[in-house]
């Protein structure tokens, strides 16, 4: 799928930003961005939304990057902004008082996607940027704000839960 990355509106600093090299440094990235997202917010359309605004808000601040892994940086941008639209979300659910969460799920093991579903988003993020994408608990604590004891106290509760819904032998 190709995707064509178009920033809505730049502020004034941001025209200093080399679109061709911003371009070139977070396009291989999208992909999989929004794959995470899906998994954290449960809806492909949500997450290409906030896949756009983390692109648009990684544009505006190229500047201040420190260049070291633009990878961790934009999902680090990410997830912040899936953790919002995610209380906002529950917010307005609990004001109307009930409760339509849309699905998602991999047919080919129904049973592993109910399972990950059934964790909690952050930790399940934290889980997937482990597990899938090998970043360490000290980069996913630095990603999520949180300290790195907590990255790994999910991750251990992530794993249990996952053996104790799945079987050992899976």
């Amino acid at each position: 799928m190709a995707t064509v990355i178009r920033p809505r509106s730049l502020p004034r600093s941001a025209s200093k930003v080399d679109p061709v090299a911003f371009e070139a440094a977070v396009r291989p990235h999208y992909d999989n961005l929004v794959r995470r997202l899906v998994l954290v917010l449960g809806d492909p359309d949500d997450a290409q939304d906030i896949a756009q605004d983390a692109y648009l808000k990684a544009y505006r601040s190229w500047s201040r990057f420190d260049g070291s892994d633009v990878r961790a940086w934009l999902y680090t941008i990410a997830l912040r902004l899936a953790f919002n639209q995610l209380r906002g979300r529950r917010r307005w659910l609990a004001a109307l008082h009930r409760v339509e969460p849309r699905g998602w799920a991999d047919p080919s093991d129904p049973d592993l996607w109910a399972a990950l579903r059934r964790l909690d988003p952050r930790t399940r993020s934290a889980l997937l940027l482990n597990v899938v994408d090998g970043y360490t608990q000290r980069e996913i604590a630095v990603m999520l704000s949180v300290p790195e004891g907590t990255v790994a106290s999910w991750l251990s509760r992530c794993r249990a839960s996952l053996r104790e819904d799945l079987g050992r032998d899976r």
